[in-house]
């Protein structure tokens, strides 16, 4: 949405966490992650939350109703109003985003996306935690997807470093192969 604002308001909550509650960083990341999942899930309420025919006033009355309900710490509840009084509410996935860059920044967690066509096993979980841990020298965070298309194999996703281990890279590797030949 406004992504000047999302990084300002991602960073400086970061920051302020930082400084005022250490211990609690952990906890507050993942108050950000579940909140970002569960406003994903309902649209209408970020909708609601923009409109400009309902008062500040109804709005944070929603908004001590998702606190006291979803045992929000201070901080994440806080900003949520600050939110809602400045109409930034629309900025939320953003300002998670900056926030988790922060936090992973911060706690050295270099991110991946690990794709294949059939779940991991733990196992294997373990050993690509352990070697991609060796590549970047940092503590790694896996998120999983299922894509049948790459046949088999797997593709790992670090920043704007692609691994392609799949069949279907492989595949396509021997098909323009051929191609160049018969050409």
């Amino acid at each position: 949405m406004n992504d000047k604002a999302e990084k300002v308001y991602g960073e400086a909550f970061f920051e302020l966490c930082l400084e005022e509650c250490p211990d609690k960083l952990e906890g507050i990341f993942g108050e950000l992650t579940a909140l970002s999942g569960i406003f994903s899930e309902n649209p209408a309420f970020e909708k609601l939350m923009g409109t400009p025919t309902v008062s500040v006033e109804e709005k944070l009355a929603l908004i001590r109703e998702i606190i006291e309900s979803g045992n929000i710490s201070e901080y994440t509840g806080n900003m949520l109003c600050v939110l809602a009084e400045r109409s930034r509410f629309g900025c939320f996935d953003g300002i998670v985003n900056n926030f988790r860059a922060k936090y992973n920044q911060h706690f050295k967690i270099a991110e991946i996306v690990v794709t294949t066509s059939a779940p991991l096993s733990e196992d294997m979980r373990r050993k690509i935690i352990a070697r991609m841990s060796e590549v970047t020298g940092m503590k790694v965070s896996v998120k999983e997807q299922l894509d049948p298309s790459i046949i088999g194999g797997i593709v790992i996703d670090y920043g704007s470093t692609r691994y392609d281990g799949s069949v279907r890279a492989r595949l396509n590797a021997i098909k323009n192969e051929l191609g160049s030949v018969i050409a």
